[in-house]
């Protein structure tokens, strides 16, 4: 008798611990820059150097780069962008790794504050959070046959199951060029630039992950041709593939992006003049598919002619409750205090923070905030550029199974369409929808045959056993249970009654006969 066995994989978590630290520092202005008058905008990102793994510890090792927009009072540079590098070491305990897993960092800035110390200084403070997790991959073993088993029964029961079917990192490289319009004049200086993901969708297909999204690029520039302030603000699409072994369309994504890198600058066109725009964003992917399987496995075994002991041991499985997503829509409108009207917005930009989740009988309800940034022109001369902030709270119910209190929920939350725009000259309307999508797996255990030993038949319980009986069923009964008992092949017992089907009936009465 042979045993064939499937191993399933699968994965968990292993161990997981948020860290929350303040990053504080001064920084100067390099020697070019004209002196600081007022800050209008600022910017964040954090830049993760190393990580390194010791038993129950992780160092964390990085740089938040801190870019700032400034008002000068220098006549010939009224605006000045500046740059400072706050770096970090922390040692977060997380309880369980060892020196040699692999861990996931993420990082929030929560939040980012500059104030002006000098004309010449600028304090910066921000608030970070780190989520570090560490999953550990594993098989479980199950038998789903018997070869050579003559004598032997065998009982399968059919499994839904979620398993892992790829794991690994990878990078994407977007690369993008754009030409100002034939309206606007050539690059001298770009003043401050955004370039970030509006949107990105990343789906499996036949050994390839399809990646396709939309850059947002808004830039601030002096002009080469009266050195006078110029803006221009346009989304740009992407798409490309990336190889994946072992992928399919029908796979379940769980695939996550950071940033690495961001790099830009002008170029000359074809005429020779500061016309182009070059972009590479360089995307770390952390790329998890799982597939939806019915297996079906051995869950109990006898023997007809001998003793038949099952080597039984519990396995840890989860399957696909749910997947869902929705849009969760959101409008506010917010007074700006300022000594000068609004003339006109010319830049805005937002960042979800999801601050709590709970699973509810009806669904999943999500809190949040999304932090907006909105750069305008003003009529004050003094003070032509301003910018404003603020937090707009959303709370959205996701709808789910009412089975949802116990599942593993796989939760994102993205900014998927922002619109800001003046009503007068003193207030602004904001209109924004959140994406939110979730995948609900349900956690559960399931006794798996692994092995099975035959022994001797015990002759005494089998003489007990009449030659010919009449069973009455009972209301739980059933046949496997009965063929068990009384050492008789299901498939015969049927034969002997006229039996087409499995189902057995309170007090339905059965003929069995003993094989020898």
């Amino acid at each position: 008798m042979d045993i064939i066995h499937n191993n399933i994989h699968m994965d968990m978590v292993k161990c997981r611990a948020v860290s929350q630290m303040t990053l504080e520092d001064d920084m100067n202005l390099p020697q070019d820059n004209p002196d600081l008058d007022k800050i209008i905008f600022r910017e964040g990102t954090l830049n993760l150097t190393d990580t390194v793994v010791t038993n129950d510890h992780v160092l964390v090792k990085g740089q938040l780069l801190v870019t700032v927009l400034y008002l000068s009072e220098d006549e010939e540079e009224r605006l000045a962008r500046t740059t400072g590098k706050l770096s970090f070491e922390e040692n977060v305990y997380l309880e369980g790794i060892q020196q040699n897993d692999t861990v996931d960092v993420t990082w929030k800035i929560e939040d980012l504050s500059v104030s002006m110390i000098n004309s010449r200084k600028i304090s910066a403070r921000s608030m970070i959070t780190l989520t570090l997790q560490s999953d550990q991959l594993y098989d479980e073993e199950a038998a789903v046959d018997l070869t050579d088993a003559e004598g032997i029964e065998f009982h399968k029961k059919q499994m839904d199951i979620t398993s892992l079917a790829v794991c690994k990192r990878d990078i994407y490289r977007i690369r993008q060029d754009m030409e100002l319009p034939a309206s606007m004049p050539n690059f001298y200086h770009v003043i401050w630039q955004s370039i970030r993901i509006a949107s990105i969708d990343m789906r499996p297909l036949e050994e390839k992950i399809a990646i396709s999204g939309e850059l947002s690029v808004f830039l601030l520039y002096e002009s080469m041709q009266d050195g006078d302030h110029q803006y221009y603000e346009t989304t740009l699409p992407f798409s490309g593939t990336i190889d994946c072994q072992g992928s399919r369309e029908m796979m379940i994504p769980d695939i996550r992006y950071t940033i690495a890198s961001r790099e830009a600058e002008v170029r000359p066109d074809l005429d020779g003049e500061e016309r182009c725009f070059s972009m590479e964003l360089v995307l770390d992917l952390s790329i998890k598919l799982y597939e939806q399987q019915q297996i079906s496995v051995i869950e109990d075994v006898y023997g007809t002619h001998n003793e038949v002991r099952a080597d039984v041991k519990d396995g840890s499985f989860r399957h696909m409750l749910l997947r869902n997503s929705g849009k969760c829509r959101v409008t506010e409108k917010r007074k700006i205090e300022h000594t000068g009207a609004i003339l006109q917005l010319i830049h805005s930009e937002g960042e979800v923070y999801m601050e709590s989740t709970s699973v509810q009988e009806n669904g999943i309800e999500v809190e949040g905030i999304v932090h907006i940034k909105s750069l305008y022109v003003t009529s004050d001369d003094r003070m032509p550029y301003a910018a404003f902030e603020d937090d707009i709270p959303f709370s959205y119910l996701l709808e789910a199974k009412a089975e949802a209190k116990d599942c593993e929920v796989n939760l994102q939350v993205a900014l998927e369409q922002l619109n800001v725009t003046m009503l007068d000259g003193q207030e602004i309307e904001i209109r924004m929808t959140i994406d939110v999508a979730a995948v609900l797996l349900e956690p559960y255990t399931m006794q798996l045959v692994r092995d099975v030993e035959i022994l001797p038949l015990d002759k005494e319980k089998f003489r007990a056993l009449p030659g010919i009986a009449v069973y009455v069923a009972k209301p739980d009964d059933s046949l496997w249970q009965i063929g068990k008992k009384y050492y008789m092949p299901v498939a015969r017992i049927k034969e002997l009654n006229g039996l087409t089907t499995d189902m057995l009936k309170g007090g339905e009465k059965l003929l069995l006969v003993k094989e020898r």
